[in-house]
């Protein structure tokens, strides 16, 4: 798949590779859509606790575990 970064999400890729944070544009948009995923993951649980649940570590552990299949990548970056 091909993707087309605008001009401001280039510029950020650009600046992590100048910075050494990334060896590849790739791996900063894999950073990148990783840590999206993450944090709608966190947001669904803040929902639910805004919403009167309560969870216990080992449930919200379950929860994320559940859910890593769609965070981590198939090659397991």
């Amino acid at each position: 798949m091909k993707v087309e970064l605008t001009p401001d999400a280039a510029q950020w890729v650009e600046a992590e590779l100048d910075a050494g944070r990334f060896p590849t544009a790739e791996d900063a948009v894999r950073y990148a859509v990783n840590h999206a995923k993450i944090s709608r993951l966190r947001a669904e649980i803040e929902a639910a606790e805004a919403e009167g649940g309560s969870f216990t570590p080992d449930e919200v552990r379950s929860f994320v575990f559940d859910h890593l299949d769609h965070v981590v990548s198939p090659s397991g970056h």
